[in-house]
C-alpha cells in the first residue's frame, strides 16, 4: 500500500467511527447531542477546530481557507499569520460575536492556538478570559488572565499571546495599562512567592527586572487564583480582584517575558518590517541591556543544567568541556523541534542511560531537547584499561567493549538542526570540520563530482588525490583533534615519534621504562584522537591511521611502503615552533589544509527520565460524576450515595413535560429533551430566560442533588439487576 492510498484509508475509516459516533450523541445521553472534537486534516483545520470548543460559529467559516492563503503569502507558522489572523477574526470578517470584546478574545485565542500549533491546551485553558479594565483616568484597557496550563504553550508562546494581544489594543483603541506603584510590589511579592513557597521558576527574574517588566507592560497581565497560600505582602488592591497566588500569572511574567525577552524582541522587530505597529513593545531593548547587566555582576557563572542538578542524574558533560558532545548542525530524518540526535554507540557507551527519547538538559544552544539516534555522525572514542584507544562504529562495538572502557575521552557528535538554533535566539555556535562541511568545499570546485562522491564513506588514497587536485582541505575523517592538545603534550608527541620505528606502520616504543618517559606523548595521542592498539612493549597504529597522521605531520607516506626504518632520521623535534598554536604548527608543515576537527564542546546532564514512564489512573472508574467531598478520598460514587446528596455545580435543564429540574440534555424520567436554563449570579435566579438586569449569566449553579435518584436511574436504564450493581 502506497502512502496516499493508507492515508485516504485512514481517512474513510475514521469517518465511518465518527457517522457512529454522532448518531449515539444523538440520542441525548451525553451533555452535548454532537461530537465536540472536529477533524483535522490540515494545522489550520486543527486551530480553528480547538477554538471552536469555545465559539462554535468559528467553523465553516472561512477562517481555514484564510489561514492557508497567508501562509502561500508569508510562509508556514509565520508570526506575522497570527496577527493577521486575529485581527480579522476581531474585525468580524468571518462570524459574529455577541461583543467586541468575546470578537478579540476569539481572535487572540485563534492567533495564539497557531503559533502553539494548534497541540496544546493553553489557547482554551491557559488564556480563560480577557476583561476591560479601567485606567485612573478611566480611559479602558485589557486585561488577559491566565491560569496554569499556559505552561503547555512554553515561555514564548504565553509571551507572545500578549503581543497578539496588545496588537488588538492598539487597532480598536483601547489605552496603556496604568500601574500603581502598590501593582508593581504586588508583582514582585507575587513571583516571589511561587518561586519560593509553591514550585521554582524555570527562570526567577530579579526585583529589579520584574518591577521594569510590571511598569512597562501595555496591557495587565492577570490571573486565576491557583494556590491555597495568599501573598505575603499588597493585598485588597481594587485591579486584582484575588488574594491568592495566581500560578498562570507568575509564569506568563517569568518564564514568559522575563525569560524569553531576547527571542519576543526579533519576532517583535520583524512584525513591525512588515508594518505592525506594536508601538509599546521599545521597553524590550531596554529590558535586555538591564538583563545583560544582572549576568555581568554574576558571580556564579554555572549554566543552569548543573545548578538545577537534582542527585541521581548523571552528568554527561561539563560546560564547554573537551570530550562533551561535539556541537555539529544537520538536519536528520528524526532530529529537529527540540529533538537532537547522538550515534546510537554513544547511547550504548553511557551504558543505555541515553535511549531514544531520553531528555537531556544541555548547555547550549536550548535548555533542553529528546534524544535521537543518527548513525551518520560521530561516535564515541574510548580508551580501555590496556591503554589501547578504540573509536566505536556501532551499538554492537560499544556494547561489547563497553566492559573493558577506562575513559571515555570523547562522547561523540550531538546534531542539531540550524531551525531549532534559531528558534532560541541563540548565538552560532562553532561547529568542527565535518564531512557535509568538507563536501561543500568540494561543491565549489566541481559540482558534478560532489554528486557523485559519498563523503562519508571515502577512502584515504580517495581523499588525498581529490585534496590535491582541487586544493580542498583534507577529508574529516582523516584529520585529528589537533586542538584539544597543549603545545608540551604536542612536543611530547613528536618526541616520542623520534623514538620509534616503522615497519609498515608505525610502531611506538612503551615498555615498563619508557611509559613514564613518554606519558605525555600518550596522552597526546589519545586525545588527537587516533586510534591505536597498547601491547606487552609498543604502541601499535594501523596503516591507514599512521599514514594519516604522517600527511598530517607532513611526513612523506612513502617510508611505510619501504624497509623497516627508525624515525630519528626523519623527526627533529626542534624544528617545531611551539609559540604557536598546534593546529598552525601542523599547517606549516603538512601538504594539505588541515581544518579545526573539534569546535564547540557542550555539556549536558540526564533530565527527567520519570516523566517518560506509563501515566495509569488508580483505582478502576466506571463511572465519571462530579460526586466532590461527599465521594471521600477516592471521591467514589458509591460512598456518596451512602452519603444521600452531591454539592458541586452541575448544569440546569428543565423538562417540560415533567415540569421539572434535572442536569441532563434529556430527561431521565420521561426521555424528552430539556430546555436549558440560565442562572443569574447577581440575582440567584435560575430562568429560561436570560436575566435582562445582568449581562453575565452561568448555564450552571452550585446545587445540592439527591444522588441515589440519578444512580437509581443510571442502572434502570442499564438493565442492571440489584446484584449487578457495582456495590
Amino acid at each position: 500500500m502506497n502512502v496516499q492510498k493508507y492515508f485516504k484509508n485512514l481517512e474513510r475509516e475514521v469517518k465511518k467511527v465518527y457517522i457512529v459516533a454522532e448518531e449515539a450523541r444523538k440520542r441525548g445521553l451525553d451533555p452535548v447531542n454532537r461530537v465536540e472534537i472536529p477533524l483535522a486534516m490540515t494545522m489550520a483545520e486543527k486551530v480553528v477546530g480547538l477554538i471552536s470548543a469555545i465559539y462554535p460559529q468559528l467553523q465553516n467559516s472561512g477562517i481555514t481557507k484564510r489561514i492557508l492563503e497567508l501562509e502561500k503569502e508569508y510562509g508556514k507558522l509565520d508570526p506575522v499569520i497570527a496577527l493577521q489572523i486575529a485581527e480579522e477574526i476581531a474585525k468580524q470578517k468571518f462570524c459574529n460575536f455577541s461583543n467586541l470584546l468575546q470578537a478579540i478574545d476569539a481572535g487572540v485565542r485563534i492567533g495564539f492556538a497557531y503559533f502553539t500549533l494548534g497541540v496544546v491546551s493553553s489557547p482554551i485553558e491557559g488564556l480563560t478570559e480577557i476583561k476591560i479594565m479601567r485606567r485612573r483616568d478611566g480611559k479602558e484597557y485589557l486585561s488577559p488572565y491566565y491560569s496554569g496550563p499556559v505552561r503547555s504553550a512554553g515561555g514564548t508562546g504565553s509571551a507572545f499571546s500578549l503581543v497578539i494581544l496588545d496588537h488588538l489594543r492598539e487597532i480598536f483603541g483601547y489605552g496603556v495599562y496604568d500601574p500603581t506603584q502598590e501593582e508593581i510590589k504586588r508583582t514582585i511579592t507575587e513571583l516571589v512567592d511561587y518561586h519560593e513557597r509553591i514550585t521554582n521558576l524555570q527562570y526567577m527574574p530579579t526585583d529589579q527586572e520584574i518591577a521594569f517588566i510590571a511598569e512597562n507592560l501595555p496591557i495587565q497581565v492577570n490571573g486565576e487564583p491557583s494556590e491555597k497560600l495568599e501573598v505575603s505582602n499588597y493585598k485588597n488592591l481594587e485591579r486584582i480582584n484575588t488574594n491568592f497566588i495566581r500560578g498562570g500569572f507568575c509564569l506568563v511574567i517569568g518564564e514568559g517575558i522575563a525569560q524569553k525577552a531576547s527571542k519576543i524582541k526579533r519576532i517583535v522587530d520583524k512584525l513591525r518590517e512588515k508594518g505592525f505597529k506594536l508601538s509599546a513593545w521599545d521597553f524590550l531593548e531596554k529590558f535586555i541591556e538591564l538583563h545583560k547587566k544582572r549576568e555581568i555582576g554574576e558571580v556564579d557563572d554555572s549554566p543552569t543544567y548543573i545548578k538545577d542538578l537534582v542527585a541521581g542524574r548523571p552528568v554527561f558533560g561539563h560546560p564547554s568541556r573537551s570530550g562533551g558532545f561535539r556541537f555539529r548542525y544537520g538536519r536528520g530524518r528524526v532530529n529537529g523541534f527540540s529533538a537532537a540526535s547522538i550515534h546510537p554507540a554513544t547511547m550504548a557507551i553511557t551504558d543505555g542511560f541515553i535511549a531514544i527519547g531520553t531528555q537531556l538538559k544541555v548547555e547550549k544552544p536550548t535548555k533542553g531537547c529528546a534524544i535521537t539516534p543518527c548513525d551518520t555522525i560521530e561516535g564515541p572514542i574510548v580508551k580501555l584499561f590496556n591503554g589501547s584507544v578504540k573509536k566505536m562504529r556501532n551499538k554492537e562495538e560499544a556494547k561489547k567493549f563497553y566492559p573493558d572502557v577506562e575513559e571515555i575521552i570523547y562522547l561523540g557528535d550531538i546534531l542539531f538542526s540550524l531551525g531549532d538554533v534559531m528558534n532560541r535566539n541563540s548565538i552560532l555556535l562553532k561547529s568542527g570540520y565535518v564531512e557535509e562541511w568538507w563536501k561543500l568545499d568540494l561543491r565549489e570546485k566541481d559540482p558534478e563530482l560532489e554528486k557523485n562522491t559519498n563523503c562519508f564513506n571515502l577512502s584515504l588514497n580517495n581523499s588525498v588525490e581529490i585534496s590535491k587536485k582541487y586544493k580542498i582541505p583534507l577529508h574529516p575523517n582523516f584529520i585529528f583533534y589537533w586542538t584539544e592538545i597543549s603545545n608540551e603534550q604536542f612536543l611530547g608527541l613528536i618526541k616520542w615519534l623520534s623514538h620509534s620505528g616503522v615497519d609498515k606502520k608505525i610502531i611506538l616504543p612503551f615498555n615498563t621504562t619508557e611509559q613514564e618517559k613518554f606519558k605525555l606523548g600518550k596522552r597526546a595521542l589519545e586525545l588527537i584522537g587516533i586510534e591505536h592498539d597498547v601491547t606487552i612493549e609498543n604502541v601499535v597504529l594501523n596503516k591507514e591511521n599512521s599514514k594519516a597522521l604522517f600527511i598530517n605531520l607532513g611526513i612523506d607516506t612513502e617510508i611505510l611502503e619501504g624497509e623497516q626504518i627508525y624515525l630519528n632520521e626523519i623527526i627533529n623535534p626542534d624544528k617545531y615552533d611551539l609559540n604557536k598554536p598546534v593546529l598552525e604548527i601542523i599547517n606549516s608543515f603538512s601538504e594539505f589544509h588541515i581544518k579545526d576537527k573539534a569546535g564547540d564542546f557542550i555539556g549536558a546532564r540526564m533530565g527527567r527520565p520519570e516523566k517518560a514512564k506509563l501515566r495509569k489512573l488508580e483505582g478502576s472508574p466506571n463511572v465519571l460524576f462530579p460526586v466532590g467531598n461527599e465521594g471521600g478520598r477516592l471521591r467514589s460514587v458509591q460512598e456518596a450515595c451512602g452519603v444521600g446528596e452531591v454539592k458541586s455545580s452541575f448544569p440546569i435543564y428543565f423538562c417540560e413535560k415533567c415540569k421539572k429540574e434535572t442536569i441532563y440534555f434529556v430527561c431521565e424520567n420521561c426521555e424528552s429533551k430539556c430546555i436549558k436554563m440560565s442562572y443569574c449570579p447577581e440575582c440567584k435566579v435560575k430562568s429560561t430566560k436570560k436575566c435582562q438586569e445582568h449581562q453575565r449569566v452561568n448555564s450552571y449553579c452550585t446545587q445540592v442533588l439527591n444522588i441515589n435518584h440519578y444512580f437509581e436511574k443510571a442502572i434502570e436504564k442499564l438493565k442492571l439487576t440489584k446484584t449487578e450493581t457495582p456495590f
